[in-house]
């Protein structure tokens, strides 16, 4: 009897040890094609190449699109690149999939609160001297002006621009 458990146990390992080789479905991407795109995307980021690091972010996005940290990582690269309404959007994709990631939280609140600087900025710019706009409008560039992360402002510039 113990022979026959021996001998039952052997042809089951021999079959279990067969589904590990058998090929995977081809339409799914092999895990290494994934992290080998994943670190190209990286690499061309860290170089400061955008263009590509942006089409490899897209085709990554093609084979994962509910990968969190795909979207995270593209809307790094929209906000590095000065396209603040794209950087939204891939945060606020991250925090559709995942709304606990404190990075992409950060982060989109740094885009938005660029995103007003640059409004008031522009209020501000375009309102004559003393109108209320342009009173409220310099009144909250004082306060965003005292916020890290926010470029320096130059209020002289805006008013030039009028």
């Amino acid at each position: 009897m113990r022979k026959l458990q021996s001998c039952g146990c052997a042809v089951l390992l021999l079959l279990f040890s067969g589904c590990a080789v058998l090929p995977g479905n081809p339409d799914l991407p092999q895990r290494s094609d994934l992290f080998q795109l994943s670190n190209d995307a990286q690499l061309a980021y860290e170089a400061g190449e955008d263009a590509k690091a942006e089409q490899l972010y897209m085709a990554l996005l093609r084979k994962t699109p509910n990968d969190p940290e795909i979207w995270f990582r593209l809307g790094n690269l929209y906000a590095r690149a000065h396209r603040p309404d794209a950087a939204a959007d891939a945060y606020q994709r991250v925090l559709s999939i995942n709304n606990t990631e404190h990075r992409a939280w950060y982060n989109l609140g740094i885009v938005r609160l660029r995103q007003g600087w640059a409004a008031m900025m522009q209020a501000y710019g375009h309102s004559a001297p003393g109108t209320p706009v342009n009173t409220e409008s310099e009144r909250m560039i004082g306060h965003l002006e005292r916020m890290p992360g926010l470029p320096a402002v130059n209020k002289n510039e805006a008013a030039a621009k009028k």
